[in-house]
């Protein structure tokens, strides 16, 4: 047996053309002899097998005649090389070979149009499903019908099938989401009293575990979009009460910190005030934040430059909410951020929850909302204040617990509170008549009461007083204003009193000139001590108190004697209500039964007279 790897006789080899190797038709004619030497072969070595296999012309649907021609000559052959290499024209060709070059160029066309065609209607299915997704949750409908391709109408037309398919799709998208909908109000078919009985006679609890193992499925799906949960909803999943609070506390985990993530620091914001301030910069509002000025127990003051370039809309054509025309926008301004935490002041609802004009916006259980409101009633209260005439700040924008205002000061330099600045004895003098005129004003014009005003919240700038921090001024009805004035009028007089300045008001005299409301009569006294927790009605009724030292004297009119003492007149007064409503039951109950032995004796006189 020779090798396939031994020498072969040296043999010439045939030169050939590259057109006659790429030609359809010189291919034809090397797999036809190689047919007719197998077929010589299988004769000498069995003459009785089966007739030859078919050869490639016959099968192709040539012509017996032509087939035979081209086994017996190849030169027979015709050489369409010329046609590759564009030496031959089409006219000269014979009018058989120009008929199968149409047919083949026709077959050719209509398998593109087909691959076309069915590239279109893929790509406007891939559209449609793109579709179907965005609109699945969705309450308004998007429609891509105008990115559809026209090549796709022969499948178009064949819109049976598809739509069953869709249907189909749809069905199965809502299966399972119908199944939670179900349990849902099997559920809530649930009275309060925690149990039902259905139509077969059994009983069906709220803690019924196939009840809960598909809400607690449903409730996996809800979870933060860092937790994997999967598609729970593509099979019928089921998940007990305590695998489901396992999952919840897992899912949890890393975000005990979220409150302080979230929170205004004191010396720094959170991540949603800092997305507030890059928006004042974006919209030209701002144009840099140098740093902190100052920090209390409920904001952050930020310096910070305007935007020179603001021409009162941004490139939208917005105006973003900015209170003053952009000529009077000032150079420097002052950034008021409200801690987005109440861990430091958690009587903000005592100022704002009696005000009308927050009264039924008012909600204890959101703080962000109560900052954002806190906000908003400073930002009122300034503009109520500089109506009248004061020196406020100018309110730029309010965005939620954010506020600009104009800077009071020079240079990055703000101006001294009243408590720091210098002053000379006629300073003071007239800076303790400007705030008494300006509380009056206050109270009578804008009716307001500033309810924290003291040395702290009044800057000294350009020899003038600039009111500063106005969020939990109140308005005169409210039920504390008068508390309020009370105790703002004790801060500046114990003020100006240490400082050594004469001829000034007392508390009450103050208070009545603002007011013009006798103060012993109304007793604003007790007004302002009313929150403070006073002595026992054990401490108060006490024996002897006169030997008792001052500094241990419990107060002369505390708040739990006088609400005790409400109380007991209350109870008393009920008391004697009963008991006038028994007396006169008791007179009815008597004129009854004088009426019925009258009667009684009128039947009998009319008997005797019978």
């Amino acid at each position: 047996m020779s090798s396939p790897w031994s020498k072969v006789a040296n043999e010439p080899v045939q030169t050939a053309s590259l057109a006659d190797i790429m030609s359809e038709q010189y291919a034809h004619q090397l797999h036809d002899k190689e047919l007719q030497q197998q077929q010589k072969k299988q004769t000498q070595n069995q003459p009785q097998q089966s007739p030859t296999p078919a050869s490639y012309s016959d099968v192709a649907g040539t012509s017996h005649s032509a087939t035979a021609a081209a086994a017996n000559d190849a030169d027979e052959w015709e050489d369409y090389s010329m046609l590759l290499s564009g030496g031959m024209d089409k006219e000269t060709l014979p009018p058989e070979v120009l008929k199968l070059l149409e047919d083949e160029e026709e077959s050719d066309a209509v398998i593109a149009q087909m691959l076309q065609s069915q590239f279109d209607h893929e790509y406007n299915e891939e559209l449609r499903r793109i579709e179907r997704q965005q609109n699945k949750q969705s309450k308004v409908t998007v429609t891509l019908n105008k990115f559809l391709r026209s090549g796709d109408a022969e499948f178009l037309h064949d819109t049976e099938a598809d739509e069953d398919d869709e249907e189909d799709e749809l069905y199965r998208q809502k299966r399972d989401w119908d199944r939670f909908e179900t349990n849902e109000k099997m559920l809530d078919a649930i009275p309060k009293c925690g149990f039902k009985v259905d139509k077969e006679g059994e009983m069906i609890t709220k803690h019924d575990p196939q009840l809960c193992g598909v809400r607690n499925a449903q409730r996996v799906m809800s979870f933060p979009p860092e937790f994997p949960t999967g598609d729970g909803a593509c099979f019928d999943m089921k998940l007990s009460n305590k695998v489901f609070n396992q999952l919840k506390a897992y899912s949890r985990r890393g975000r005990a910190d979220r409150k302080e993530k979230v929170a205004t620091a004191e010396m720094g914001v959170d991540a949603a005030t800092r997305l507030l301030l890059y928006k004042l910069i974006n919209n030209q509002i701002l144009e840099q934040i140098n740093g902190i000025i100052s920090t209390g127990k409920e904001a952050v003051i930020l310096h910070a430059n305007s935007d020179a370039s603001y021409t009162g809309t941004n490139e939208h054509g917005h105006g973003n909410g900015v209170l003053m025309p952009p000529e009077l926008l000032p150079r420097e301004c002052a950034i008021k951020i409200f801690k987005t935490t109440l861990n430091e002041f958690k009587q903000r609802d005592r100022y704002i929850k009696d005000d009308y004009r927050f009264k039924d916006r008012f909600s204890k259980q959101n703080h962000r909302v109560i900052i954002n409101m806190w906000a908003e009633k400073e930002m009122h209260n300034l503009m109520r204040m500089q109506s009248i005439g004061l020196n406020v700040p100018d309110v730029v924008v309010l965005k939620k617990h954010v506020l600009v205002m104009r800077f009071i000061g020079d240079n990055h330099n703000a101006a001294p509170k009243l408590k720091d600045a210098r002053l000379t004895v006629a300073e003071l003098s007239c800076a303790y008549e400007e705030i008494v005129a300006a509380m009056h004003k206050l109270y009578n014009e804008a009716k307001l009461v500033h309810a924290d005003l003291s040395e702290y919240n009044i800057l000294w700038y350009e020899d003038k007083c600039w009111f500063i921090d106005v969020a939990q001024s109140v308005e005169p009805e409210h039920p504390s204003a008068l508390e309020f004035l009370m105790r703002d009028c004790g801060n500046i007089v114990n003020f100006f009193e240490k400082r050594g300045l004469s001829n000034i008001y007392t508390k009450e005299q103050l208070f009545e000139s603002i007011t013009a409301l006798n103060a012993e009569k109304h007793n604003t006294a007790m007004l302002e001590r009313i929150h403070t927790k006073g002595a026992s009605i054990n401490q108060a009724t006490v024996p002897n108190q006169q030997e008792c030292p001052d500094e241990l004297k419990p107060l002369d009119y505390p708040f739990e004697l006088a609400w005790e003492k409400s109380q007991q007149e209350r109870e008393a007064a009920a008391a004697l209500q009963e008991l006038k409503l028994e007396a006169e039951a008791e007179k009815l109950k008597d004129k009854d039964e004088d009426e019925k032995l009258q009667d009684n004796d009128n039947n009998t006189a009319k008997q005797e007279q019978q």
